[in-house]
């Protein structure tokens, strides 16, 4: 027989280890990234440590926080696009012609453009545009379907009934599944500004309407001074004065 010494089997070197761990608490706070290692049985599963329960809760925590920080650099991704398009807007508005009919027009091309929509509408009170070459915008019969939307004086997005699509959209009125309306005026004229796109959720009830409010205001403030205008130079204008 040799006089080597006997190899440990299995069960003698788990008792060596088990002693020495007892002996050596600290063992795992000296070597943490062991721990991430090891398999700890739960034998009244479902039942979880304490410890593991809160780490469990930090990391679903730690999951919807970063999901929420990614949501929040799209948004503010879209309002600095949405901020850029604005300020494109006044620009241009700044560089409109000086003819209603033309500025109408412009304001049309430029919101189509800078906010995509597939359709745009623009309509206002047919005592301020009459006689001005801009007879297309008269659109009575529309801003009395948005009495309400008026008076209110504030923007909305969302779907459109199949009289009020027909009346500000016509033959396209079909295919506008979203809207955005944004009302104009300053109590002394009214309009309504209209987008409208095929897909409905280009415009969705839960859109926010703070830039479409502001491309508002800067339309509104546009068409207001341009309409003044016109009416205040037909007031002055010389042949129109009673002769004494």
């Amino acid at each position: 027989m040799s006089d080597e010494q006997a190899v440990p089997g299995p069960t003698e070197i788990e008792r060596v280890v088990v002693n020495w761990l007892r002996e050596h608490p600290e063992f795992f706070i000296r070597h943490p990234d062991l721990v991430e290692s090891l398999r700890v049985p739960h034998p009244c599963e479902p039942a979880v440590s304490l410890l593991e329960y809160q780490n469990r809760l930090l990391r679903e925590r730690g999951q919807r926080l970063h999901g929420k920080l990614l949501e929040l650099v799209a948004i503010a991704r879209d309002n600095d696009r949405l901020a850029e398009r604005v300020q494109r807007l006044a620009l241009d508005l700044l560089d409109a012609p000086n003819e209603l009919d033309g500025l109408l027009y412009r304001i049309k091309a430029v919101l189509r453009d800078e906010f995509n929509a597939d359709c745009v509408a623009l309509c206002l009170e047919a005592a301020l545009v009459a006689g001005s070459g801009a007879e297309e915008f008269l659109r009575p019969e529309a801003l009395a379907l948005f009495e309400g939307l008026l008076q209110v004086g504030k923007s909305r997005c969302g779907r459109l009934r199949p009289e009020q699509a027909t009346a500000l959209f016509g033959d396209c009125a079909p295919q506008v599944a979203s809207a955005a309306l944004v009302p104009l005026g300053d109590g002394r004229w009214r309009g309504l500004l209209a987008l409208g796109s095929w897909d409905e959720q280009r415009f969705h009830p839960g859109a926010g309407t703070l830039f479409l409010g502001r491309a508002g205001e800067l339309v509104g403030r546009a068409l207001g001074a341009r309409l003044l205008a016109d009416r205040w130079r037909t007031r002055s204008d010389p042949s129109s004065a009673h002769e004494g």
